[in-house]
């Protein structure tokens, strides 16, 4: 009977996510898929987790020790809206991030460096073939067989001023005035409230959107952003809505996709 345990897992979280990401396909460059065969070794991916395992034998020894080798594993981006919710650590024309075990701990994964490579080079070439967004080398050790350490590429959220430009119509100067923006769900969502301030459209700098190409004849416009940046994330925050003293008119208001490339959206509302 042959019997297999794991080796080591990987996984990628994303603070956007509050977890495991489901953005990235793990690819094994073709110079090291040799590697797992020598080592007599399976890579299987179950819900965004990848699972190395070795081939043990009859006594519960790996039947053929990698120790001192080393493992590359390379990440293919799934998602072509990454960039725009992710605090990236190098931008994508610098060079190839690498997430190494080379610190202290061999269980856990340093921050990343830049790798850079030359397509004149042969094993170079071959990683830029296999047009990979971050490259992870993990050196195996003997302790890996028996105690399979979980290594994690993390990602940060990108954080940036979240801003609602509301756009009305049919309401006079003292009504829209009265209109606010406020977070009504930071209690509910155990986190931060997050405070907008007003702006009006004869403060627009050059970082808004021009006021006339929101509104037409008959509209009003004014900004509520944010007074501190604020995080992206998958789960919509709670509660912030548009109001009118006491009345909410906009109980949920939208929050930026993965798609929207600024934390910057359109509000229109009309009253007859």
């Amino acid at each position: 009977m042959i019997e297999f345990a794991p080796l080591f897992t990987l996984e990628v979280e994303h603070a956007y996510y509050g977890g495991r990401c489901p953005d990235f396909e793990f690819a094994i460059p073709a110079p090291r898929a040799r590697l797992l065969a020598r080592g007599r070794l399976l890579a299987r991916k179950h819900e965004d987790r990848l699972t190395v395992l070795y081939e043990k034998g009859e006594g519960g020894e790996p039947l053929a020790s990698l120790a001192g080798a080393t493992l590359q594993l390379g990440l293919r981006l799934a998602n072509p809206h990454f960039s725009n919710f992710t605090a990236l650590p190098f931008t994508p024309d610098e060079g190839l991030p690498l997430f190494r075990n080379a610190g202290a701990d061999p269980a856990a994964l340093q921050a990343p460096v830049l790798l850079l490579l030359d397509p004149a080079d042969a094993a170079d070439a071959q990683l830029l073939r296999e047009v990979l967004f971050a490259l992870v080398e993990i050196e195996l050790r003997a302790a890996f067989y028996g105690a399979a350490p979980a290594f994690r590429v993390p990602f940060a959220a990108r954080t940036e001023t979240l801003s609602y430009y509301v756009v009305a119509r049919g309401y006079t100067a003292s009504q829209f005035n009265q209109l606010e923006v406020s977070d009504a769900g930071f209690g509910a969502d155990g986190r931060a409230q997050i405070h907008f301030e007003r702006v009006a459209p004869s403060a627009f700098t050059a970082a808004e959107l021009p006021a006339a190409l929101l509104g037409g004849t008959g509209t009003r416009v004014t900004l509520f952003r944010s007074q501190a940046a604020v995080a992206r994330q998958h789960r919509a925050r709670k509660g912030i809505q548009l109001a009118r003293n006491t009345e909410v008119i906009v109980p949920q208001l939208p929050q930026p996709g993965a798609a929207a490339a600024t934390a910057s959206l359109v509000v229109h509302v009309s009253k007859s």
